[in-house]
């Protein structure tokens, strides 16, 4: 029984240590992730967020466009 207790110990232990490790690898990709992007140039920085906008406003235009057709389509 003391033998089960001492895996059940050491797997725990792993699993916390692993979820540690992913946490901090996670922090660390996005603080490099966040300061590649601060350091880009601003009018790239600027044309990124324009062709994002026109891409969710097409988004959403489509998205308006299907719930139009199944409304219709519903009647």
């Amino acid at each position: 029984m003391a033998e089960n207790l001492d895996i059940l110990n050491t797997a725990v232990s792993l699993l916390v240590r692993a979820a540690l490790l992913a946490a901090r690898f996670s922090g660390w990709a996005r603080k490099r992730s966040l300061k590649r992007l601060a350091s880009r140039d601003a009018d790239a920085k600027a044309k990124e967020i324009l062709f994002l906008k026109d891409r969710v406003y097409q988004l959403e235009m489509q998205a308006c466009a299907e719930s139009a057709n199944v409304s219709n389509d519903e009647r």
